[in-house]
């Protein structure tokens, strides 16, 4: 695969238009004033499907044709590239199935059945269930949708850089949950463009993992791509290991990754309940995490936080909230 140029992110920009609402990009004075750098929330959060995906999804099927949407679509999530998948396939009048892991929260679960997922519940993290449906695509003859190999849905992914820019040209630093990669990929390959065509300094794009699934950071810090288990509670980031399409970006065009703890997840989601009334998933509050572990470093700087997405369980927004 060949990942996507700047002219097939803007196009992707012009096609979502058509059906997606433009995500907020909001000032927050309180974690300014906590972290001491000054400090932007891109609220994907509030996307359809709650989550970034629905743009990357949206961008993949509505680029396929007739009889690859009639043979049946199948892909593999931790819930919220399933939810996309499914809701962009409902679009067309398709059905697309989705392997998931047996750990996935049933918040994921339900966004998926809502979104008109067909589901399998199998494989014991997302590496096992992206096996287990490339197996099924190959016997049932169905279509297989890989979430970091398709330069389609990194399209879509990199729109959000180009919305950020356009909002806040002066951004120095954008800080995007890393699962398997698609997602700051896509946003870098954006910011690279723009800032090209600008005649500026591409904004520094740094990766934030949880200490339990860090697999991608200790790829980026080795030069090329290891495997490691994961155990965080945030499914979006729960990843084993990066795509390697993705992983190519971003060894070109990602400044850093940051690590950050399990819990310190928790204490920015409950950061950003308390402080916006905003409920963000595991995933979608690793910015933040990373910024108050590393405030120093970007003291003084306008960054923007990419808050991924907001399919959070129950028992995990009342840990965060301390209720």
């Amino acid at each position: 695969m060949t990942a996507p140029t700047i002219n097939q992110i803007k196009h992707a920009q012009d096609l979502l238009a058509q059906y997606l609402l433009r995500t907020p990009l909001i000032h927050s004075p309180q974690l300014s004033q906590m972290s001491g750098a000054e400090v932007w929330l891109k609220c994907e959060c509030f996307a359809e499907i709650g989550s970034f995906k629905a743009r990357g999804a949206l961008a993949c099927v509505l680029g396929l044709s007739p009889a690859q949407i009639a043979q049946g679509l199948i892909c593999a999530s931790t819930g919220n590239h399933g939810a996309a998948m499914a809701w962009a396939a409902g679009r067309v009048n398709g059905v697309c199935t989705v392997v998931v892991p047996h750990n996935t929260p049933e918040i994921k679960l339900n966004n998926m059945r809502n979104a008109g997922a067909r589901l399998i519940i199998e494989g014991r993290d997302w590496g096992d269930s992206c096996q287990i449906a490339r197996q099924l695509a190959a016997r049932e003859g169905w279509l297989y949708l890989e979430d970091g190999e398709d330069p389609a849905i990194m399209a879509g992914a990199g729109t959000v850089a180009l919305e950020v820019l356009h909002d806040l040209p002066n951004m120095q630093a954008m800080l995007v949950p890393v699962g398997g990669g698609n997602f700051i990929a896509g946003c870098a390959i954006a910011a690279q463009s723009w800032a090209a065509q600008h005649d500026r300094a591409m904004p520094r794009m740094i990766g934030a993992q949880s200490e339990a699934a860090p697999a991608v950071t200790e790829s980026m810090r080795q030069g090329q791509i290891v495997y490691r288990p994961t155990t965080s509670f945030a499914g979006g980031i729960a990843t084993t290991g990066p795509v390697p399409m993705a992983f190519e970006i971003m060894q070109r065009l990602v400044d850093d990754m940051l690590l950050v703890s399990e819990a310190e997840l928790l204490q920015s989601v409950g950061h950003l309940v308390h402080s916006h009334g905003i409920i963000v998933e595991g995933a979608g509050a690793a910015p933040l995490a990373a910024l108050l572990r590393h405030a120093p470093r970007f003291a003084g700087q306008t960054i923007v936080l990419v808050l991924s997405g907001r399919n959070l369980d129950v028992g995990s927004l009342r840990a965060a909230i301390g209720s």
